[in-house]
C-alpha cells in the first residue's frame, strides 16, 4: 500500500505546463530533429542497407512524424494540468499516433505499396525502439525543469527578502512562532512557514498547509481578511479577493499580464492572481 501510495503521489507531482505555442513547437522540432539525427548516425533496423537516391530525405519523414504527433497531442492536452501523469500520458499518445503514421508512411512512401496490416506490429516495435530513448530524455528534462523552477523561485524570494524596501516591522519577522487560527470552539495551530495558500468561501476559508511532509487542507471558519492579519509575514499576501498566498511556496506560475494561475508542489489545487493585484504583488514574483 505504501509503495502504491508513493507511485500515486509521484504521478500527481506538478510540473511546468506547456502553455505557449512557441514552447510547444520548440519541443516538437527538437524531438523530430533528434529522431532524424539518430537515424542518420546509427542507421538501425536495416536502414544501413536501404538503398534510395532520396534516402536521407525519406528518413527525415520519421522525424517529421514525431514532430507532428507531438504537436497534435499537445494541442489536445493543452487544457490539462501539468503533472507527471499527464506527461506520461502525452508520451504514450504520441507513441500510438506516431506508430500509426509511421505505418502509413512506411507503406505508401517507403515501399510505395498498399498497406499490409500484418506489418503494423513490426512498425510499432520499430517506433518504440526509435522513439523510446528520445522520450526518456524528454521526460527527464520535463521533470528536471520542475526542480529548476522551484529552485529559481526559492532563490528569487531569498533575494527579495533582503531588500530594505520590503523589510516589515519586527512583529512581522516573528514568523517562526505558530499562529492560533480560531475555528469555532477549536484552534488550528499553524506555522506561517507551513502555510501554502487559502481560498475564501464566504465566512470560511479552505486552508492548504504542509504537515508531516504532506500537503493537507482544512476548512476553517474565518474570513480571508482576518486570516491575512494573523499570517502577516513578508511572503504571505492577498493576491485576489478569494486567495491568500505564501509566495515562497509557488512552484509554477502560468499566465500573462491579464492574470496568473499559481501552482504548488504536491497538490493539484491552485490559486489565482487577479489582474488588479498584479502590480502590488509583482515584487514577490520571480521573473
Amino acid at each position: 500500500m505504501i509503495y502504491k501510495k508513493s507511485i500515486i503521489n509521484y504521478l500527481n507531482i506538478v510540473i511546468p505546463k506547456i502553455v505557449s505555442i512557441r514552447e510547444l513547437l520548440t519541443y516538437a522540432l527538437l524531438l523530430g530533429l533528434s529522431a532524424y539525427v539518430f537515424l542518420l548516425v546509427f542507421q538501425p533496423f536495416g536502414t544501413y542497407n536501404f538503398e534510395n537516391v532520396y534516402k536521407f530525405s525519406l528518413l527525415s519523414g520519421y522525424g517529421a512524424i514525431l514532430s507532428i504527433a507531438y504537436a497534435l497531442i499537445s494541442i489536445v492536452l493543452r487544457k490539462k494540468r501539468g503533472t507527471v501523469a499527464i506527461e506520461l500520458f502525452r508520451i504514450f499518445l504520441v507513441f500510438l499516433l506516431s506508430s500509426f503514421l509511421n505505418f502509413v508512411y512506411h507503406g505508401w512512401f517507403i515501399n510505395q505499396a498498399p498497406l499490409q496490416w500484418n506489418n503494423l506490429p513490426y512498425i510499432v516495435c520499430y517506433t518504440f525502439s526509435l522513439y523510446s530513448p528520445i522520450a526518456a530524455i524528454y521526460f527527464l528534462l520535463r521533470v528536471d525543469k520542475r526542480h529548476s523552477n522551484h529552485e529559481k523561485n526559492n532563490s528569487s524570494m531569498e533575494s527579495l527578502s533582503i531588500k530594505p524596501a520590503m523589510i516589515l516591522s519586527q512583529a512581522n519577522d516573528c514568523h517562526l512562532a505558530p499562529v492560533d487560527i480560531p475555528n469555532g470552539n477549536q484552534l488550528l495551530k499553524l506555522l506561517p512557514s507551513d502555510f501554502i495558500f487559502a481560498k475564501s468561501m464566504d465566512n470560511y476559508c479552505m486552508i492548504y498547509f504542509r504537515k508531516d511532509g504532506m500537503v493537507k487542507k482544512q476548512m476553517v471558519r474565518i474570513t480571508l481578511s482576518r486570516l491575512s492579519e494573523l499570517l502577516n509575514t513578508m511572503s504571505i499576501h492577498r493576491c485576489h479577493r478569494s486567495f491568500l498566498v505564501n509566495f515562497e511556496k509557488i512552484l509554477v506560475r502560468e499566465g500573462n499580464a491579464h492574470g496568473f494561475l499559481l501552482r504548488f508542489a504536491d497538490t493539484e489545487d491552485c490559486a489565482v492572481i487577479s489582474r488588479s493585484a498584479i502590480e502590488s504583488v509583482r515584487p514577490y514574483l520571480s521573473d
